[in-house]
């Protein structure tokens, strides 16, 4: 009888202790709260003049004695009230107890998409956005939470320079050549210097080429200013025919065609220089 009641007594304390921890469990699970969640940094990771890189990075705070997990986001990035970019993407991460942790949300904006969304920002050299997201996490007690975060910011408006032919200049004639001069007109959209490295043309009058070859000069294009590149042509009659001569030497409109690649550059830091194709077509009238 001794022997059992001491049997009896251990499970009534092991049941005891059992019934204190449970209710001790249940009571840090009452206590569950939701993360807090903020942007922490906007950076921009990559610029060029075709597109714009941008990550969101989001702070998480676990207040919690157990850990939580991130199950992904939604976003809808917005461009004067209206979408613009939208979706949204799995990312599992476990947040530790009472811990933080750093989610980033990158975006890739395409100048030319934005630009035929939105007509009323072409002409402006910044424009404001809203980042709506959610961050999606299951949490004990509270299951499946969204989380709702939402930013307001300033991006930059990045624009393609403008190149074209502006005159076709005879500068000396023979019976045998001609010496010319082709100016190229450069128009910068941009409210930062443009930097022209390097031009790589080939330039055909009436389906003829006159002219092909590299520049070697850099030519700096300041902010919403313009410029003129000048290439010089030399032109053999013997090699080329006769009838280029009846063409330099008459007054009749011509039809030309200038194609090639631009290495360009900038005086913003993040936009790095890149290899841009060009290609231009017209009528244009010797200049004498």
């Amino acid at each position: 009888m001794h022997y059992l009641a001491k049997r009896i007594s251990l499970a009534g304390l092991v049941l005891l202790l059992t019934i204190i921890l449970s209710c001790a469990a249940i009571q840090e699970l009452a206590k569950v709260q939701k993360p807090q969640v903020a942007i922490d940094k906007v950076r921009f990771t990559g610029m060029t003049f075709e597109t714009l890189n941008l990550a969101f990075d989001v702070k998480i705070d676990n207040p919690n004695p157990l850990s939580a997990t991130l199950a992904g986001f939604d976003y809808d990035f917005m461009i004067n009230g209206a979408s613009f970019l939208s979706g949204q993407q799995v990312s599992e991460m476990v947040i530790e107890s009472m811990g933080q942790s750093m989610v980033e949300i990158p975006l890739t904006l395409k100048f030319e998409d934005l630009y035929k969304t939105y007509q009323t920002i072409v002409n402006k050299d910044s424009t404001r956005y809203t980042l709506a997201t959610g961050l999606s996490f299951n949490l004990p007690v509270l299951g499946n939470t969204r989380l709702p975060l939402r930013h307001e910011g300033s991006l930059p408006l990045i624009k393609l320079p403008d190149i074209k032919i502006g005159s076709l200049d005879l500068k000396k004639l023979s019976l045998t050549g001609a010496e010319m001069a082709l100016k190229l007109d450069v128009s910068n959209p941009n409210a930062f210097n443009v930097i022209l490295n390097k031009l790589n043309y080939g330039l055909k009058i009436n389906g003829q080429s006159w002219a092909q070859g590299v520049t070697s000069q850099a030519m700096t294009v300041n902010e919403k200013g313009k410029g003129t590149l000048t290439i010089p042509i030399s032109l053999n009659f013997l090699q080329m025919g006769r009838t280029v001569y009846g063409i330099v030497s008459g007054n009749e409109k011509l039809n030309y065609s200038l194609d090639g690649n631009v290495d360009l550059g900038s005086s913003l830091p993040l936009l790095k220089q890149m290899n841009l194709p060009i290609s231009t077509s017209g009528a244009i009238q010797i200049s004498k």
